[in-house]
């Protein structure tokens, strides 16, 4: 699609990219998981405070699975717990208008609601599996789409490890639109990963800094 035609398709196409976005060193300090994933060059950005943001495309795909890693200054406990703050959530992340568990199908899982709000008082909703895991190398939040109108499918995980005194991240997510009409809008789609992985960085560090902790604490 051309980026300069302004339909008003390609423009509620361009106002949707923000809900798929809500479906994002020294070697010896990352664990051997997370650092086979990243060149020296990029372990070098996150030491930095940079995303480090990754494509893999997907055969017959519209759009790529994207990754970001980010080293956050909290502990990886604290992160987790703000990603599954569903109720508090819309406090932090921009146009989510609230996130609703709806159905828990073990002590592990839940089916949230969660309802965005558009500009031009356009509000949709959509339905989000959510499953939590402990692991050896810290934790992991698995996402999986089961309602919506306006995409196929969206898969992804947060990653939750410790890094030194901190915690460093890795937000994965793919998601297939409803229509190829979005092709076009692949740049925008990154974008707005990462502006969601700034979110949860920043009031991640904000709570944690409330908390008194400086520098954080990596607890498992």
């Amino acid at each position: 699609m051309n980026e300069q035609l302004r339909s008003p398709v390609y423009c509620s196409m361009r106002k949707l990219i923000a809900i798929f976005s809500l479906f994002l060193v020294p070697g010896s300090l990352l664990r051997a998981e997370m650092i086979g994933e990243l060149t020296p060059a990029d372990q070098a950005k996150l030491e930095a405070g940079e995303n480090v943001l990754t494509t893999i495309e997907k055969p017959g795909a519209i759009w790529p699975e994207v990754r970001i890693y980010r080293k956050v200054n909290a502990t990886p406990q604290g992160v987790t717990e703000l990603f599954l703050d569903y109720e508090n959530a819309n406090s932090f992340i921009a146009n989510l208008k609230s996130a609703v568990v709806e159905h828990e199908p073990d002590g592990n899982t839940k089916d949230v609601r969660y309802t965005v709000k558009l500009p031009v008082l356009f509000t949709i909703s959509y339905l989000v599996r959510n499953r939590y895991e402990k692991t050896p190398e810290g934790y992991t939040v698995h996402w999986n789409l089961l309602e919506s109108l306006f995409a196929k499918s969206a898969v992804g995980k947060l990653r939750v490890e410790p890094h030194g005194d901190t915690a460093v991240i890795c937000y994965a997510n793919h998601v297939e639109p409803a229509t190829k009409l979005v092709a076009g809008l692949r740049g925008q789609a990154l974008k707005e990963a990462s502006k969601t992985v700034d979110a949860i960085v920043k009031e991640a560090e904000r709570r944690h800094a409330a908390a008194g902790g400086s520098p954080a604490q990596a607890k498992l």
